[in-house]
């Protein structure tokens, strides 16, 4: 399966509901299935960078890692694992910025 990275990083392919109630964040403009769980029309990652700012996702933003990244931790993360996932992701996402 070729891996599909969304605008916020998270590897979307990954996730049980990729191909099936999800086509990732760019298919379905920023909506996927766990916003009504935050209260959310529309993913903020996606919003920012690509709705508001015209980036392809947010490694293209001279601010990566915002506070977004910072304050978007799964309730279910220690400190160390939410650090370790936002510095995976900010790589990632630099690295496709530079092509």
């Amino acid at each position: 399966m070729e891996v599909y990275v969304g605008a916020c990083g998270c590897i979307c392919s990954d996730c049980r509901a990729f191909g099936t109630d999800c086509g990732g964040c760019f298919a379905i403009a920023g909506k996927p299935v766990w916003l009504p769980e935050v209260n959310l029309e529309v993913c903020d990652f996606y919003e920012c960078s690509v709705l508001d700012r015209g980036f392809k996702h947010c490694g293209e933003c001279s601010e990566i890692p915002c506070n977004k990244f910072w304050e978007n931790k799964n309730p279910a993360w220690t400190e160390e694992q939410h650090r370790q996932i936002v510095e995976e992701r900010t790589k990632l996402l630099l690295g496709l910025a530079k092509g």
